[in-house]
């Protein structure tokens, strides 16, 4: 019966052969001798149980490279790169002694989300962009509980910081003085950016938008924004396909200030571009005819603070200084959401809602009712 069995393990090839059942399918396994055949079927059962493992209960950097490739062509290229730098943050933060990334899914508790809270505050991070990460990491665990990877997402338990940073339109919103406005533009003039800014602080574009505007984009008596500049998954540059957001894809009606400023540039470009200057149909581009970049333009505007003692800010005041002068000269916060695209009115009113207070007091102060 021995020399039977022996024989019915002896593989044509003479090698030994040897079988187990594995989550109900027989693995074979075959060695020169029986000493490498117990060995080789040890480490196929731990490579099994590895391998299953992976599947049914992977590390968070599995699954999220498995998440990042599952979205990609669903979401823009934009929205994957700030996905993988909100990953590269907190992937490596010590978790009980060992990097968050090596935790399977299912050991994660609200406790270690609560641990890698404070270490993103220990760095001095602001509340809000630790609340955005650790809202990102919600989202990768509620997809994982839709695919029934784990029973509960541990991030539903932890409360997001309390905002203590001094409020947007406090510190970064600021708008130019009609003093600073004269000035600056004064001595603008002989700036490449001249038409750049002039289109900013008229229309409240960002620098993207107007870098991605093509002479196709404005008819009917209006600029139809359609998209704007963005960044790829590898951080370059690119014309987007779509806006910021959706709502961001809206029109602002021309008036002869913007139709001045953009017949101006096109004279500038068929003098740069001669005939080839629709070759791409963008309107706005940068001095060597690539895309139109924010960082160039905020270091002119720097150039020219510097030169005149304006303090210095931003290509972003434009559309600041656009959305306080709209307001001062009574456009309705509705429709400046609109102008803007604003997603959410609160924005709008969380952003500029001090300009409107400065106008109630005026308008209180006007006010005359016959008694």
């Amino acid at each position: 019966m021995a020399k039977k069995n022996k024989k019915k393990n002896l593989c044509a090839d003479g090698r030994l052969q040897k079988s187990f059942m594995f989550n109900g399918k027989r693995i074979f396994v075959r060695a020169r001798d029986r000493e490498e055949l117990e060995k080789k079927v040890y480490e196929k059962k731990l490579e099994l149980a590895e391998n299953k493992e992976n599947h049914d209960n992977p590390t968070i950097e599995k699954f999220f490279e498995r998440w990042m490739e599952n979205r990609r062509g669903s979401v823009t290229q934009a929205t994957l790169r700030s996905q993988q730098c909100h990953y590269n943050t907190i992937s490596m933060i010590q978790v009980n002694g060992k990097a968050f990334k090596d935790y399977r899914l299912s050991e994660v508790k609200a406790e270690d989300i609560r641990t890698i809270q404070r270490a993103l505050a220990e760095r001095k991070i602001r509340s809000q962009t630790i609340n955005d990460k650790i809202s990102f990491l919600s989202h990768i665990f509620h997809d994982a509980l839709r695919e029934q990877y784990i029973s509960y997402n541990p991030c539903s338990p932890v409360r997001p910081l309390k905002k203590t940073e001094v409020a947007a339109r406090e510190t970064i919103h600021r708008a130019l003085t009609p003093d600073e406005t004269r000035l600056f533009f004064e001595n603008a003039q002989n700036s490449f950016y001249y038409n750049v800014f002039r289109m900013a602080i008229q229309t409240g574009m960002r620098i993207g938008e107007i870098g991605a505007l093509k002479n196709s984009d404005i008819y009917d008596g209006a600029i139809h924004i359609q998209r704007t500049i963005t960044r790829k998954e590898d951080g370059s540059y690119c014309i987007g396909t779509e806006t910021k957001t959706w709502h961001g894809k809206r029109t602002i009606p021309l008036n002869s200030a913007i139709s001045e400023i953009i017949e101006n540039q096109r004279k500038v470009n068929h003098i740069l571009d001669g005939n080839i200057s629709g070759f791409d149909d963008l309107i706005f581009k940068a001095p060597e005819r690539g895309l139109l970049m924010a960082t160039p333009a905020d270091r002119e505007i720097g150039r020219i603070c510097k030169r005149t003692g304006i303090e210095k800010f931003t290509a972003h005041a434009f559309r600041d200084t656009f959305a306080t002068r709209c307001i001062e000269q009574g456009v309705e916060p509705r429709t400046l959401q609109e102008l803007l695209g604003h997603s959410d009115f609160g924005l709008t009113m969380n952003l500029y809602g001090h300009v409107i207070d400065d106008t109630k007091e005026k308008a209180m102060n006007k006010l005359n009712i016959a008694l």
